[in-house]
């Protein structure tokens, strides 16, 4: 019987661990792939033929190592999933696009990728260990080697390039200033969780001379609120409940009782956003009880939404998506669904009106239609 036991215990940790590392051995191969071809992506100029078939078998090659990676992605938290299938969705597109030529969209596109894996990055503190990465010499910039940096989660070299580009002389766009800044923030804050040092490390940027009064003053923000985050004694993420989560949703986000479609923060209350938004995420690494995801998955919508750091997108739609559909039945899924049809009535509105696209009025009525059969 003592045999038997050792045995099963063996054959246990053992499975467990083959499944870490399959997972860690498709992880570290799409990021070889990443450092292969990203150099390519982020190169000024147009393209040779070389560097375009190398697009395209990159995409490939990514499709075939995200596909393989899906058994281990189920097994992971809601988040993870809802990053997962968006990047399954967005692969299959740029293959359809690259194989009708259109090169230009393909390439910029490949650019967005980059920060919609980081996505799935920040929600954890795991720092890259899988593979070596990419040199400086084999990028255009120190910005694009940052990114690439923090892309692969090797915070410290991306933070230490993002500091050489923000410090180097030469013209600066507004956005090209505060993209690297606020990658700071969510480095201090969503995955160090240390505000105080956070602070202290971005005033060494407020006296950039291309600084503009806009993003002087975003910057004298993001210190005011990574300060202002040290002075509430924030907890650390492993040791948050889920009722104080929801105090600090409560503080953080304020009252709920209505839709907010949209929201225009100052910087100083984005920060506290990001730190709730790491907060959320840890706590769903945890593997919370079913009947508290529902309102991480409402409570991270918010977050990602007012935040919006990405640029080119938000999760925050898939996030009120997930809640509907896998878990119609919770009192909070009719929130999550009267949440998304206002974001989208705010979508399509402008001057002439509100005008919904078929496919969007399509998908209401579904998730409506979900949700009234739930409840018969």
């Amino acid at each position: 019987m003592k045999k038997f036991l050792i045995l099963l215990i063996f054959t246990i940790v053992y499975q467990a661990s083959a499944h870490a590392q399959s997972l860690n051995h498709i992880m570290s191969e799409i990021g070889e792939t990443m450092t292969d071809f990203y150099p390519v992506i982020v190169t000024t100029g147009p393209l040779d033929k070389k560097q375009e078939e190398k697009i395209g078998e990159s995409i490939r090659k990514l499709n075939g190592l995200f596909s393989k990676a899906k058994p281990f992605i189920k097994a992971r938290t809601g988040t993870y999933q809802v990053s997962y299938d968006f990047i399954i969705e967005y692969l299959a597109e740029l293959e359809k696009e690259y194989k009708s030529q259109k090169i230009d969209y393909v390439r910029s596109k490949l650019y967005t990728l980059g920060a919609i894996c980081t996505s799935c990055h920040t929600q954890d503190t795991k720092l890259r260990t899988l593979f070596k990465g990419a040199e400086r010499k084999s990028f255009p910039s120190d910005f694009s080697f940052a990114e690439f940096n923090y892309l692969t989660r090797n915070y410290d070299e991306a933070e230490k390039y993002y500091s050489l580009y923000l410090k180097a002389t030469g013209p600066k766009t507004e956005l090209e200033l505060v993209t690297p800044l606020q990658r700071l923030v969510t480095i201090y804050t969503q995955i160090k969780n240390r505000p105080s040092i956070g602070a202290k490390a971005l005033e060494a940027y407020t006296t950039l001379p291309q600084h503009t009064p806009i993003t002087h003053k975003s910057l004298e923000g993001w210190i005011a609120g990574l300060y202002d985050l040290e002075k509430k004694g924030v907890s650390k993420f492993s040791s948050l409940s889920f009722e104080q989560i929801k105090s600090y949703v409560k503080a953080f986000l304020g009252p709920l009782e209505k839709p907010l479609p949209e929201v225009f923060l100052p910087a100083e209350e984005e920060v506290s956003r990001v730190w709730l938004r790491g907060a959320i995420y840890h706590y769903l690494l945890k593997g919370p009880p079913e009947q508290e995801v529902p309102y991480l998955l409402y409570w991270l919508a918010l977050c990602d939404r007012s935040i919006e750091y990405n640029y080119f997108f938000t999760l925050a739609d898939l996030y009120l998506k997930e809640c509907i559909n896998n878990y119609s039945k919770h009192s909070y899924a009719p929130r999550c669904y009267a949440e998304y049809r206002e974001y989208m009535l705010y979508s399509y509105s402008g001057s002439a009106g509100t005008f919904l696209p078929p496919e969007v009025e399509e998908e209401l009525e579904l998730l409506k239609a979900k949700l009234e059969s739930s409840r018969k």
